[in-house]
């Protein structure tokens, strides 16, 4: 047997998962044929192993006469990492740490798992790059329940009820078609599809109290997808749907601050005489 077999099975079978993750399901012609496999008995045998000791819920639909990815349970990784590539992962972590509360004990366990492949005086640097990105910059505690039950809901392609408690109003039940999420000052919010009123709203994420799936049929957006101009041009404000054109004058020394930072998607600078 070839010293790297193990490598390279392990390779085929992060193939195959990447695939059926792409697809959610597929007949056994599809994973033979992304898996290069040799043999029928290999893919069965590779089939069991990511059921059993990956934990993937992977059955086979006798209707429809294919396999069919319900959960992907736990991944292995096997990769030849740089030191900048682990500062930027511990960047990255930190980031994540801070701006998805939720996800704090993730990313600590991440690191944890991480640190024992990882020299001690590289693990040192990015531990000191983690605890530098965590900036004044306070966000919005989000419940994490809430917040993948969304993100779900976006995936699968199922609307949601949503309980949201918007401020000086009593509680409101909404049925929603999520459709994507950004964070804006201070606060992750969601941009969906609202049944009732049968246009794009955008709600506070931290001011849902309770999200659970709904019967209702989900309403695909108009034109293929969610438009990112929808917010990434609006500042701090929930959008409109005119555009308007802004001029602003800035003089020195100010201006060579502003120079620095693109503070919005279509900004275009002219240097003026004075």
């Amino acid at each position: 047997m070839p010293k790297d077999m193990t490598s390279v099975r392990h390779d085929r079978l992060s193939r195959i998962m990447a695939f059926l993750q792409s697809k959610g399901k597929a007949t056994h012609e599809e994973i033979y044929s992304a898996g290069e496999y040799r043999s029928d008995r290999t893919l069965q045998n590779d089939l069991c192993y990511l059921r059993g000791v990956y934990g993937a819920d992977i059955r086979y639909d006798i209707h429809e006469r294919r396999y069919i990815l319900e959960s992907a349970g736990i991944f292995h990784v096997n990769l030849k990492i740089t030191e900048s590539e682990i500062t930027a992962l511990s960047a990255g972590l930190g980031m994540a740490s801070h701006f998805l509360p939720h996800l704090k004990d993730s990313v600590r366990s991440l690191w944890e798992k991480l640190g024992k492949y990882i020299p001690d005086e590289i693990l040192s640097l990015g531990s000191e790059v983690i605890s530098s990105t965590m900036n004044a910059i306070p966000v919005a505690e989000i419940d994490a329940e809430i917040f993948r039950t969304l993100i779900e809901s976006k995936r699968s392609g199922k609307s949601v009820n949503i309980l949201y408690s918007a401020p000086g109003r009593m509680p409101k039940q909404w049925t929603l078609s999520p459709y994507d999420f950004y964070f804006r000052g201070n606060a992750w919010y969601v941009v969906s599809y609202n049944h009732k009123y049968e246009n794009l709203g955008i709600h506070r994420i931290s001011r849902i109290i309770s999200a659970s799936n709904s019967e209702e049929e989900y309403i695909t957006p108009d034109e293929g997808g969610f438009d990112e101009g929808y917010v990434l041009s609006a500042w701090h404000v929930i959008p409109g749907k005119e555009k308007i054109p802004v001029k602003v004058r800035i003089s020195e020394p100010l201006a060579e601050t502003f120079r620095e930072i693109k503070w919005h998607p279509t900004q275009k600078i002219k240097e003026c005489d004075e």
